[in-house]
């Protein structure tokens, strides 16, 4: 049995969501984070544990403050708590959990307070209606401490390839993943469809959920008004959905410092092990879009570090920000795609909240593990151009060894790469591709290719014939010219 007082043990969890009538009336982020937090002591049943915060740690969003942590400190008077800032990233949230975990069970941390939170909804209802959104002004300090690298857009080849989006990205996964199982555009799309509309009942069960409505399959893959494309085949029901007014919020601390506030041991969540690893290469050295190997390595060595079976995996929530992202996520781990694959419902129905998502999924697992002691789960998460991800295994069980944590970015660095040829100008053939459905402009095709050196190139097209070519065929593995001015045509058959 691992040492009972360091444990790390989420004791409080939270999550909320507001529909202000009037959006210049709604909380802004800051007040919103607060009030979580505050919910997730009372969760605990443990209000004094806010004042014995050690660390505060709060994911950046969409909105400005330098310091939230520090502000969040003050309101609390927790006198003695670094203030952490996460950087941008679906697996900022369990990142910076694991580090908390094993600062906990190395006995340098006691107490530490997570949160997050947007009013993305407000915010834009507010400004069309002419007005500006409330937000405190914060002194311009820095926080103790920033979690996670910055992203480094400049020199991308991807960037240069003319990928802007994740959607984007992950629509080259999703073409590619199609073309391997050997489906039609019709088998796929209502394949895709079945298991986002199996999300979207899952949310609808879920009273934290931003959408709660479960539309169906054909509802979900079908291109309408309503329902625009955003990047084929990702219609605006198949991608995540960051326009919300959602907090979430845990408390972790060591058992020892959970029982001395009081909580009852049944309120006791175990992160059990976690791994992450941050993919080095850009897309464009991607050695395929139809596999995602950093996932194969990351998700079974976190299993494998809790000494968990997947088969045996009570509750599973997979990182769903894209149909691709829970295929590829469910693939790397065993699991069938049959099974319920999000606790929440996930990003689209449920709510992404920009960076906080993870957090809304572990505080949901929390309360699914309390009503089943002994059940295990399992947290994905996923960032940037499918560059990162984090995996967590959580129990409702003491665990019979330290919490155990891993980064695995050597592993994944050790994985091999694709040459690029970003000028190749000729013949190539089709390995994946998008369009680009950007309101108020031309459909674009975006295109990777490899050339006859089995190197990687890419191409881009307005032309109407090709992308309708695009979305109506699988056209992977299909001859094609790269034109000197990067566009592209059907070679003659």
């Amino acid at each position: 049995m691992a040492d009972s007082d360091r444990a790390p043990v989420i004791v409080g969890a939270a999550q909320l969501s507001q529909r202000a009538e009037d959006p210049c009336e709604a909380r802004e982020p800051l007040l919103l984070m607060e009030e979580a937090l505050r919910a997730a002591a009372e969760d605990a049943g443990a209000p004094r544990l806010l004042a014995e915060a050690d660390s505060i740690r709060v994911t950046q969003g969409l909105w400005e403050y330098p310091d939230p942590s520090r502000w969040l400190a003050e309101r609390f008077g927790a006198a003695r708590a670094e203030s952490v800032l996460g950087m941008i990233s679906g697996t900022t949230v369990q990142s910076m959990l694991s580090d908390a975990a094993a600062a906990i069970a190395g006995g340098e941390r006691d107490v530490v307070l997570l949160v997050g939170a947007e009013a993305e909804h407000s915010k834009r209802r507010a400004k069309r209606a002419g007005a500006v959104p409330k937000r405190t002004t914060l002194p311009h300090a820095k926080p103790d401490r920033t979690f996670g690298v910055p992203v480094q857009w400049r020199d991308n080849p991807d960037i240069a390839a003319g990928l802007r989006t994740p959607a984007q990205a992950f629509a080259l996964f999703e073409v590619a993943l199609r073309h391997r199982r050997g489906e039609d555009v019709a088998a796929h799309r209502a394949r895709i469809g079945a298991l986002w509309a199996r999300l979207a009942e899952s949310a609808a069960r879920n009273p934290n959920a931003w959408v709660r409505r479960a539309p169906d399959a054909e509802e979900i893959a079908t291109p309408s008004p309503e329902n625009r494309w955003v990047a084929y085949p990702y219609t605006k029901l198949l991608v995540a959905n960051m326009v919300v007014d959602q907090a979430a919020a845990l408390i972790l601390c060591s058992a020892e410092a959970a029982r001395r506030a009081g909580v009852p041991e049944q309120r006791f969540v175990y992160p059990l092990a976690a791994t992450e690893a941050v993919v080095a290469r850009h897309l464009s050295e991607r050695i395929g879009f139809d596999q995602e190997p950093p996932m194969g390595i990351a998700g079974p060595r976190a299993l494998e570090l809790a000494e968990v079976e997947a088969g045996s995996l009570d509750f599973v929530d997979l990182y769903s920000c894209f149909p691709a992202a829970v295929q590829l996520g469910a693939e790397s781990l065993g699991l069938s795609e049959d099974r319920p694959l999000s606790v929440t419902g996930g990003l689209t129905f449920a709510g992404g909240p920009f960076n906080s998502y993870v957090m809304h999924a572990i505080a949901t697992l929390v309360g699914r593990l309390r009503e089943e002691p002994g059940a295990t789960g399992l947290i994905s998460s996923v960032g940037g151009f499918f560059s990162k991800h984090a995996f967590g295994i959580y129990a409702s069980r003491p665990p019979e060894q330290p919490f155990r944590h891993e980064d695995l970015a050597d592993a994944v660095r050790a994985l091999p790469a694709r040459s690029v040829a970003p000028d190749h100008v000729g013949p190539a053939c089709i390995e994946s591709y998008t369009v680009a459905h950007d309101p108020g402009t031309a459909a674009r095709a975006i295109v990777a290719l490899r050339t006859d050196a089995d190197e990687r190139s890419w191409a881009t097209s307005e032309d109407p014939e090709l992308v309708e070519w695009l979305e109506s065929e699988d056209a992977c593995g299909e001859r094609v010219r790269v034109r000197e001015d990067r566009g592209l045509r059907r070679a003659p058959r």
